[in-house]
């Protein structure tokens, strides 16, 4: 199985862990596989982990749990997608806590579309 179909197998297994919280869809997005909510995308699924996005207040929840930015290697060298960071793993196995989390990564979401939609911040994913 290819990286790319083992990526999309397991992000249909957090789609299918969130079914009953929104209805997910996903689509492949610079080699990860995006998940969105109402056209938003609020999680990527990369190299084996979920990752979430976050805000300056949601931020502090995966600090405090140990957790790091989605990171990636470019020309040689390491980069951070620093809005989304990967969820602890005792969130993504509780169904009850994945859910709270995924609500606050799509407010995080919503949040980020309503800035840049203002002409406040460049757009980023």
């Amino acid at each position: 199985m290819s990286e790319q179909s083992q990526t999309q197998h397991l992000a249909d297994h957090y789609v299918d862990q969130l079914s009953d919280w929104a209805k997910i869809t996903t689509r492949p997005l610079f080699g990860a596989v995006a998940l969105y909510r109402n056209g938003h995308v609020f999680a990527m699924a990369w190299h084996g982990a979920l990752y979430f996005k976050v805000d300056n207040h949601s931020r502090e929840k995966y600090e405090a749990a140990g957790s790091s930015a989605l990171g990636y290697v470019s020309g040689g060298e390491d980069h951070a997608l620093k809005s989304y960071w990967e969820v602890p793993a005792d969130v993504v196995e509780n169904r009850e806590e994945l859910h709270e989390w995924a609500e606050k990564a799509y407010e995080a979401a919503l949040k980020n579309t309503k800035t840049r939609s203002q002409g406040n911040s460049p757009g980023a994913i």
